[in-house]
């Protein structure tokens, strides 16, 4: 299986990827809890992290069969490209959204990092070792610079541990949401 960087014709391929991965994720589930609309609010969500992962200089690794991908940016540059990024979420969903990303910010490290931001495979595609390939693509790239992300579940925590990472700091989550783990990984 080859990794490589996402076309930009594969975008809306890789939002919808990342929106069937993180369906049932805890933390998708609290900021969007109502399950029938939940795919078209993480396609509006996951749109908007694509463009604004690519405006921040960072990367969108895809596999060739596009049953995974992965944003990676530089720490502390995730950003929505526009004030309209999340246009056609509801006022509840802006506001859980909002409370999540100030959470992350205020426990992100400091210093030079990449931030793997969303890793995803599709459903048919899990537990092949899809994922474990698509991270070790990211850091072989990112070479002598650490690595960030926040685990959201006991799977994906364990995955992440065998490719290095470690926790960093004990999980965090906003009042009434689901826990992220921040894990972090030296060269």
């Amino acid at each position: 299986m080859i990794v490589r960087p996402a076309r930009q014709s594969e975008m809306d391929i890789v939002a919808d990827v990342l929106t069937e991965a993180f369906h049932e994720d805890p933390v998708s589930v609290w900021v969007f809890p109502d399950e029938e609309r939940r795919p078209a609010a993480l396609t509006i969500f996951h749109r908007a992290m694509v463009r604004g992962t690519l405006a921040a200089g960072g990367h969108v690794d895809v596999t060739d069969d596009l049953s995974a991908a992965v944003l990676w940016t530089p720490g502390g540059e995730e950003e929505a490209d526009d004030e309209d990024a999340f246009a056609g979420l509801a006022e509840e969903e802006l506001g859980r959204l909002a409370a999540v990303f100030e959470s992350m910010t205020e426990h992100a490290p400091g210093g030079e990092y990449h931030h793997a931001q969303f890793i995803g495979v599709r459903r048919s595609a899990q537990r092949q070792g899809i994922g474990a390939r698509l991270m070790r693509h990211g850091l072989d790239r990112n070479g002598a610079v650490p690595a960030y992300l926040e685990a959201s579940g006991r799977e994906s925590a364990k995955l992440y541990r065998r490719l290095g990472f470690r926790d960093h700091g004990p999980a965090f989550a906003v009042e009434g949401g689901a826990p992220m783990l921040p894990m972090w990984r030296e060269p």
